[in-house]
């Protein structure tokens, strides 16, 4: 056994068996009764066929041990000659990697590093702990038999073909850490990695514990060796998420890469980014998702316009549409959409009325993929096209060279998805996209269905890319997004991109205003929490979005409140509200939804959404606008809106939502909401850090949204 220990922490390394077995923060251990070997590796051949390998099949044949440094290396796998060489340093944090020097001719597709299980402690077993997860937005997961009893967010090895919520970093998994503590501290663990080399990011119960774990994609060819160029960190910390996440963000700002440029200086971000428009969005063609494609009360384009006008002049907003089942072809199709469902001159009319108004027009989109035929137009099929001209060799192919149907929205379309690396991807897209900004579109959410703008894997040999996922897939959708940069200026306009969900951490240069799906983790025994602005806010905004499946999560009849609450929430975490109408133009719950029931209480909504946009367009813009989300002053008030959840699971929503910033001035503000029909009492607790102008206890209105001052000065 080998002990190291520092102040905060201490860790027992069994270096025969080659496991870690034991763990503790702050006096506290961690890891549960489950021991993990400290490194699995996946080997492939030339056909596909796979291979796993981990510590307990090979021998330890090295160990070189000081003060702050331990490396270990294993051989003698079986039938396969590699070696393994596990590096790790012990300073305030625990620095790993990992070298394999491959002597056979396979290739290493992914290696898990280091493996470990912690005690299962969450709330649902009884315990206080809590598991920070960097899924769409941020989550803090509480119930995790939930997630697993969801067929689409239970635990899946990472594989193609792919679906849109398996975990991938950067992708829907927008962050590369987590975190697992309580009221006694915890443990950071998370890659440092500015390269954007692809990783699974995910966890999983396993016996009475929660395994923890980072899959690490080599992008690797045969024969080649793997030499890890970055740490996985580990880290003890005290407090809540924002302390795990100072943790990363000052890694961030320290190492990010150049394309990086922070918002309030970024000469691609058109005007509007920064005045605080209202999004609305609705279909033209049905009500729903898989609907009857026949235009409703919203076609002609042109119809809108009152209920614009109206919404405008009652949020006194600019609003920005974005469309929904506005492709001529067929919706949700990729990827062909121009021109437009009608033609384009009738959407020209609708384009230039709202130019005129000065309000904004976008696009939703449907990604990389490749639609064989439509499930909603059947007169919509492409199949002799993909015949003709091959298109196949274009497309994302399984390791053993298959071409399997795509996963990606099925109930719409069956299709294939496309290699980034490929012309034709990069063309089909490029053409499709440089048509839109010609028609005097100003945004276009090219990536909806690649989550977190991320492609999907692809294990072709005839490409020219590596034979197993890896940092080349993003390098070649970055190229892609830089490419299709150079179609959207038009007349000294700049035409925006964006992808469902927010961006994954490597596009967020190229993917500036996108679809921030928080929502979807209210499905998962989970609840949102803003960790992506945290981090990112001060290089992007983005939008509350369509909130598809927001009825799977929330009960909209027994929970009226939650529309509100999901306001407060998309607001406080720095992004652009969102409202989701019906075809008549009443606001209505959510994208998609299909049950007859009440529509939300319009008085109520707009109330809400005018006075918080009035606070974010005035006294608190220089917080949205350039400046950083820090830990705010804890507020206190009386009770919660209990909300029931899929699967029973209860989230008790604060009455209060709140927020702190500091702007580039060096003032600190801290946003307080109320989307309550009721006024909210609430105290501040000052903590030693700040101290805020004002006196405690405090009431705030209903539907209001107020700013407090604290003095401080900017770190």
């Amino acid at each position: 056994m080998i002990e190291y220990k520092r102040e905060h922490y201490r860790i027992i390394i069994d270096e025969q068996k080659g496991e870690i077995v034991g763990l503790d923060t702050y006096g506290e251990e961690l890891l549960g009764s489950v021991k993990l070997p400290l490194f699995v590796i996946q080997f492939r051949d030339t056909e596909g066929n796979k291979q796993k390998f981990d510590v307990y099949d090979g021998k330890l044949i090295e160990v070189n041990r000081t003060e702050s440094e331990l490396i270990l290396k294993y051989s003698d796998f079986a039938d396969r000659d590699f070696v393994v060489t596990l590096s790790t340093k012990f300073d305030e944090h625990i620095n790993w990697r990992i070298s394999v020097q491959n002597n056979t001719s396979y290739v290493i597709e992914w290696i898990d590093l280091p493996q470990i299980a912690v005690k299962n402690e969450l709330p649902y077993k009884g315990g206080n702990k809590k598991l920070l997860w960097g899924f769409n937005e941020g989550a803090i997961v509480e119930d995790l038999s939930l997630k697993e009893a969801i067929d689409a967010f239970k635990y899946r090895d990472p594989e193609y073909p792919q679906e849109g919520t398996m975990c991938i970093y950067p992708g829907i998994v927008e962050t590369q850490f987590m975190s697992y503590y309580g009221e006694h501290g915890g443990i950071y663990i998370g890659t440092h990695d500015n390269s954007g080399n692809v990783k699974g990011i995910d966890f999983e119960p396993i016996d009475d514990c929660i395994r923890l774990r980072f899959r690490l994609f080599t992008g690797l060819d045969f024969g080649d060796s793997f030499d890890m160029d970055y740490d996985f960190v580990m880290q003890s910390f005290e407090g809540d998420w924002h302390n795990a996440a100072d943790i990363y963000r000052n890694w961030f700002e320290e190492n990010k890469p150049d394309d990086f440029v922070k918002a309030a200086v970024n000469p691609k971000l058109p005007e509007w980014y920064f005045d605080s428009p209202i999004v609305i969005t609705y279909p033209v063609r049905g009500v729903h998702d898989t609907d009857t494609m026949t235009p409703n009360r919203m076609y002609p384009y042109i119809n809108a316009m009152e209920h614009v006008e109206r919404l405008s002049k009652d949020t006194d907003s600019r609003i920005m549409v974005i469309l929904m089942h506005w492709e001529g072809t067929a919706p949700w199709a990729p990827p062909y959409v121009w021109p437009p469902f009608g033609g384009e001159e009738e959407l020209e009319k609708f384009i230039s009325a709202l130019h005129k108004n000065n309000h904004i027009f976008g696009v939703y989109c449907s990604g990389l993929g490749w639609t064989i035929q439509s499930n909603l137009i059947e007169e919509y099929n492409k199949a002799k096209e993909f015949e003709d001209v091959n298109l196949k060799s274009a497309m994302c192919l399984a390791p053993d060279g298959s071409l399997p149907l795509s996963k990606i929205c099925t109930p719409q379309r069956s299709g294939y998805d496309m290699c980034p690396t490929q012309k034709f991807t990069k063309d089909v897209i490029y053409n499709e996209v440089k048509a839109m900004v010609e028609a005097d579109i100003d945004y276009v959410q090219v990536l909806d269905q690649n989550h977190g703008g991320t492609p999907y894997f692809c294990y072709s040999k005839e490409h020219g890319h590596p034979p197993v996922p890896g940092r080349w897939q993003v390098e070649a959708m970055k190229e892609l997004l830089e490419n299709l940069e150079n179609a959207t200026h038009k007349n000294g306009r700049k035409v925006l991109l964006g992808c469902e969900s927010a961006a994954g951490e490597s596009y967020i240069p190229n993917l500036t205003f996108s679809d921030n799906r928080f929502n979807l983790n209210y499905r998962i025994g989970s609840f949102a929490v803003p960790v992506y602005s945290y981090i990112f806010h001060e290089y992007v905004t983005n939008f509350m979005g369509n909130q598809v499946c927001g009825d799977c999560s929330f009960d909209h009849v027994g929970n009226p409140e939650n529309l509100l609450f999901r306001m407060a929430y998309s607001f406080v975490a720095g992004d652009i509200m969102t409202l989701v109408l019906d075809q008549d133009g009443n606001i209505t719950w959510n994208w998609g939804l299909r049950d007859n029931i009440p529509l939300p209480e319009y008085e109520s909504v707009i109330t809400y959404v005018k006075n918080a946009n009035a606070l974010r367009k005035g006294e608190a813009k220089k917080f949205f606008v350039g400046g950083k989300m820090i830990k705010p002053l804890a507020i206190k008030c009386k009770g919660y809106n209990t909300m029931v959840l899929e699967g029973g699971y209860k989230y008790n929503a604060p009455k209060l939502l709140t927020s702190a910033w500091c702007a580039e001035d060096g003032s600190i503000g801290q946003i307080i909401t109320n989307y309550n029909d009721c006024s909210v009492d609430f105290t501040i607790e000052e903590d030693g850090r700040f101290e805020y102008e004002g006196n405690s206890p405090q009431t705030i209105a209903p539907f209001n949204t107020i700013l407090i001052k604290i003095c401080n000065e900017r770190k």
